[in-house]
């Protein structure tokens, strides 16, 4: 009775062995990627401090002063801001920035990466992206370092709200 028991084993192990090493595999796999703290490259709030202590916004004259071979990556035409800056220029749509010859110029530059747009928030998300990608030198050029701050102070608007409440 135990040798039948077995030998039923045997032929079952035998039948599924390819499929039970690749189940094995697999939850082996999965269970060292889900415990393993390094699966991505970095955490959120290494990504976001350079963001927050405006380290990566520079103005035409703070692009002076970054050491290395500049390039700068000129999202839309900006003519304002481009007069007279040194360094590799190289124009891309923001559609195609991250097609894969694109990608691989920028990430492959040695020095800087200087983003140029008119538009800050298409900078500053296509500063995101290739700070998620590793890439770790990459600047946003603006014509006004301090364009986070308000410029007027902050008055409530009292016209819409009733100066007192009845209670019925």
């Amino acid at each position: 009775m135990n040798e039948s028991k077995n030998r039923i084993k045997m032929i079952f192990i035998n039948k599924y062995k390819t499929l039970i090493i690749i189940t094995i595999v697999t939850i082996i796999l999965v269970l060292l990627r889900t415990f393993s703290a390094g699966h991505f490259k970095s955490d959120a709030s290494s990504l976001a401090q350079p963001s927050v202590n405006h380290s990566v916004i520079v103005s035409d004259k703070q692009l002076s002063n970054i050491a290395g071979d500049i390039m700068l990556l000129k999202l839309d035409i900006n003519e304002r801001l481009m007069k007279e800056m040194p360094g590799l220029v190289f124009t891309v749509s923001v559609d195609s920035v991250l097609e894969k010859r694109n990608l691989k110029k920028i990430l492959a530059h040695k020095g800087p990466v200087v983003l140029v747009s008119s538009d800050k928030g298409v900078s500053a998300r296509i500063w995101m992206i290739l700070s998620q990608m590793g890439r770790r030198d990459i600047f946003i050029l603006t014509d006004d370092p301090d364009n986070e701050r308000f410029k007027s102070t902050f008055r409530p608007d009292t016209l819409n709200r009733p100066e007192t409440e009845t209670i019925k």
